[in-house]
C-alpha cells in the first residue's frame, strides 16, 4: 500500500489522504455520533413522558388523600350495642330465616353464623351496616350451597366507633 501511494503523484497523494480521512470522518459519524444522538433523543422523549406521569400520580395521590380524608367514618350504631344492630338490621331484612346464631365477642366484635341464605341479600344487608352504621368486617367465609344464590355465611363484625 505504501508504494502504491509513493507512486502517486504529489496531488494524487493529497487528494486519496483527503478522501481516507474524510471516509473516516463519515464512519465515525455514522457508526458512533448518529446513535449516539439518537438514544439521547429517545431518552428525551422518555423522560418528558415519565415526568407527565409522575406529575398525574402525584395529582392523584392527592385527590385519593382528600377523598379518604372526606370520607372517615363518622359513622355510628347510635348508642346501640354492635350484636343489636347486627341482629335487628340482618331480621328486617330478608335474612330472617337463614340467621342462625349472632354471638358477641368482646365489646366491639360479633360473630354471625347464616344457613342457605340469599348471597345477593347478603351483600346488601353488608352494605347497609358498612354505610349506615359504620360496621366493618373483619372476617368472612362463605360456603356456595347446591341451590344457585344460596350460601352459608360466617362472618366477623367489628365497630369502628
Amino acid at each position: 500500500m505504501k508504494a502504491w501511494l509513493a507512486g502517486l503523484e504529489q496531488r494524487e497523494r493529497h487528494l486519496v489522504i483527503s478522501g481516507a480521512v474524510l471516509l473516516g470522518l463519515m464512519l465515525i459519524y455514522v457508526a458512533v455520533w448518529e446513535p449516539l444522538t439518537g438514544k439521547v433523543d429517545a431518552l428525551r422523549v422518555s423522560t418528558t413522558e415519565q415526568a407527565s406521569t409522575l406529575r398525574w400520580m402525584r395529582q392523584t395521590a392527592q385527590e385519593v388523600k382528600k377523598l379518604r380524608g372526606s370520607g372517615g367514618r363518622a359513622k355510628s350504631t347510635g348508642g346501640q350495642s354492635l350484636l343489636s344492630v347486627v341482629d335487628r338490621t340482618a331480621k328486617s331484612g330478608r335474612l330472617g330465616t337463614a340467621l342462625k346464631r349472632v354471638q358477641p365477642d368482646g365489646e366491639k366484635r360479633v360473630r354471625v353464623w347464616m344457613e342457605a341464605a340469599s348471597f345477593d341479600d347478603v351483600m346488601r344487608w353488608l352494605v347497609l351496616l358498612d354505610s349506615r352504621y359504620g360496621v366493618t368486617i373483619e372476617n368472612s367465609v362463605f360456603e356456595m350451597k347446591q341451590e344457585p344464590g344460596r350460601v352459608d355465611a360466617r362472618l366477623v363484625f367489628e365497630a369502628t366507633s
